[in-house]
């Protein structure tokens, strides 16, 4: 419990240096992103790297939709040091192992930043993106198994991590890092957590 515990608060950690850095970063004038996007995902699941026991690769289509705030709104009535936190996009996604462990099913919301533009050829640009919200689990809720996860509860909270490339206006390739745990709410907490890549494609 301990150990996933710490595990949770490194990754709180990591956005919150991550978040500013974007904010940051941004050129001068510029707004979070927010436009219908769909992208598809072959990851690592629960991946070695990061201590993982599953195995298998995930499938990972995901739906992002336009904020519903828009960019004249958040001007007109959010101060410009909080602009950052105010376009959530609406998320639907989920997450299919091909070697029948764990599979997920989440919904929440992303927000995406840009940041640096016309870095390699006009139009082009870099963008980190943050998720959040509760994902769901077919897994083990308690196991003594060395390759399945003790999970505690099948609705967990999810969080994820992505840097893209827009190759074009309309095409992204990005690597991705996902994490579910409970946050220690129940007595098992093995998180599983997920790296690869993605292409999404706006729309």
């Amino acid at each position: 419990m301990r150990k996933t515990r710490s595990g949770l608060s490194t990754w709180l950690g990591v956005l919150f240096l991550l978040l500013p850095a974007a904010v940051y970063t941004r050129p001068a004038g510029a707004q979070n992103l927010s436009f219908n996007e769909f992208k598809f995902g072959v990851n690592d699941h629960d991946t070695h790297l990061l201590k993982g026991k599953e195995h298998g690769i995930d499938l990972n289509p995901e739906l992002i939709l336009q904020s519903p705030f828009s960019d004249a709104w958040v001007d007109a009535n959010i101060p410009s040091y909080l602009q950052w936190a105010w376009q959530p996009r609406p998320t639907l996604g989920g997450q299919f192992n091909t070697s029948h462990y764990t599979n997920q099913f989440y919904f929440g919301a992303t927000w995406t930043w840009g940041l640096a533009h016309d870095v390699i050829k006009p139009d082009d640009a870099i963008l980190f993106s943050f998720f959040f919200g509760p994902g769901f689990n077919d897994g083990m809720i308690q196991s003594s198994r060395g390759d399945w996860k003790a999970l505690g509860n099948h609705v967990l909270f999810r969080e994820s991590f992505e840097l893209g490339y827009m190759v074009t206006p309309t095409v992204q390739l990005s690597i991705f890092l996902d994490h579910i745990s409970n946050g220690g709410l129940a007595k098992e907490n093995q998180s599983i957590n997920d790296l690869g890549g993605r292409i999404g494609f706006r729309f």
